[in-house]
């Protein structure tokens, strides 16, 4: 396959993978969801078009690992070393502990659930 057909065949699952996205996660119109998508692709490709991009394929992997890691030493008072540590501003740090602490909330049962 040459290079042109893999950069084309990128931008199209890139646009498809966003649609999926903006519906389903999101509740967009297909339509508008997919507009937005193919914007984003052509956006992408009129900014790094012609360059070589490499995708880490664990990124995602990574960074749940950094925020599990940020939520688990967070103490209450530490975030400055938090912001040192880990290479974030504070904004991110108190953001990282938000969603972090939200996600592992439906986790708990009630200890008074089946009384």
């Amino acid at each position: 396959m040459k290079s042109r057909e893999v950069g084309a065949e990128l931008l199209v699952d890139l646009a498809d993978n966003l649609t999926m996205i903006l519906t389903d996660k999101l509740g967009i119109d297909p339509n508008k969801a997919k507009r937005a998508a193919q914007d984003a692709a052509a956006h992408i490709a009129d900014n790094w078009g012609g360059q070589s991009v490499y995708i880490p394929m664990d990124l995602v992997t990574r960074m749940n690992t950094r925020n599990s890691d940020i939520y688990s030493e967070f103490s209450g008072d530490n975030i400055s070393e938090l912001v040192r540590k880990f290479g974030l501003s504070r904004q991110a740090i108190y953001r990282i502990i938000r969603v972090e602490r939200q996600r592992r909330l439906p986790r708990q049962g009630s200890l008074f659930q089946n009384m």
